[in-house]
């Protein structure tokens, strides 16, 4: 078995997801691997932008809207670095990323060299309501190194 050197947390700010932070920061504290943590911004959905589309929105309108988001991804990850990480002595680097969320993920761990993903079994997402855990399952289907699944 390879020593654990790299942990990579996905996190959206869900229950899964906190829970999810909590088992790699612990795991750290034991392995002293590196724990990232990464938030992936979705795309739009279609009805999102048709909405803001009807409602009279341009460029200028998505842009700020694309912005907003970003912080507030942001702020979601500079509050799991002061909530978990350094209440319990663990440095966090994070990252926000863009795109399909599964494959951000995997592809962002290769980048970085990660020996290990740990995710919530399901969390905030566009298709949450019909997909429960998609996320989850494409990551456990597509990684080539392990991940670990934290229930609630």
């Amino acid at each position: 078995m390879t020593r654990i050197q790299k942990i990579l947390v996905a996190y959206d700010g869900s229950t899964q997801s906190k829970e999810a932070l909590d088992w790699a920061i612990d795991l750290s504290l034991m392995t002293k691997a590196q724990v990232m943590v990464v938030k992936v911004i979705e795309m739009m959905s279609l009805r999102e932008m048709t909405d803001l589309y009807e409602g009279g929105a341009h460029a200028d309108l998505l842009v700020s809207k694309i912005e907003e988001i970003q912080k507030a991804d942001q702020k979601l990850l500079e509050e799991a670095i002061t909530a978990v990480g350094q209440r319990k002595g663990v440095a966090i680097t994070t990252a926000l990323l863009h795109g399909n969320v599964a494959a951000a993920i995997i592809e962002f761990s290769k980048e970085n060299a990660a020996d290990l993903i740990v995710v919530g079994t399901k969390g905030h997402g566009v298709l949450e309501e019909l997909l429960m855990g998609s996320v989850t399952r494409n990551l456990v289907s597509l990684s080539r190194i392990p991940v670990l699944v934290v229930k609630d």
